[in-house]
């Protein structure tokens, strides 16, 4: 992230970290990269509309599978359709929705670590960290898979480098992007 940053601010513009691949590393490199990330999105579009689906039939227990994904990408391409505003605006309060999520997760769980909520009262405390085997309890398999999570999570940082060229003004914009 921080490396993209630094070479967009030095050359800001519409194109992505592809661009950059093609220019520094090699032409092959660049296509690659840009078939990375359509494969990237195409996974990731993907595995949305299946964690929608399973949302809507955790709510609706009765209700198709495929013609909730149907319905899904629907109503996601009529938003891009829409306008670019009208997406922007559904991708910000979805956005807000899985920030506020997060916090309050964050927030639940240093009520049951120092108040026992949930535990009978009995908090439970940091030690469970170290306790009951530790770390890679089970192995150095559980932290490889959830390294796959972590890694996802990190997914559209390249988006970055397509907006850069789009603001007003870049370098300030990608400064406060990086940090």
């Amino acid at each position: 992230m921080r490396a993209l940053g630094e070479m967009l601010y030095i050359n800001p513009g519409t194109g992505s970290f592809a661009d950059y691949a093609t220019e520094y590393v090699h032409p092959l490199a660049g296509y690659l990269a840009e078939w990375a990330n359509v494969f990237e999105y195409i996974v990731v579009g993907m595995s949305e509309v299946v964690a929608a689906t399973e949302y809507l039939k955790y709510w609706w227990p009765n209700i198709s599978a495929l013609w909730s994904g149907i319905i899904i990408i629907a109503f996601l391409l009529l938003a891009n359709l829409a306008s670019a505003k009208a997406y922007a605006s559904l991708e910000f309060w979805f956005t807000m929705i899985k920030v506020i999520t997060i916090i309050l997760m964050i927030v639940l769980g240093f009520i049951v670590i120092f108040f026992g909520v949930g535990n009978g009262g009995k908090p439970t405390g940091f030690s469970n960290l170290w306790a009951h085997g530790g770390f890679f309890n089970g192995g150095v398999k559980g932290f490889f898979f959830s390294m796959s999570i972590i890694v996802g999570s990190y997914e559209g940082i390249e988006l970055l480098g397509i907006s850069a060229g789009e603001v007003a003004h870049p370098q300030e914009t990608i400064v406060k992007s990086v940090k």
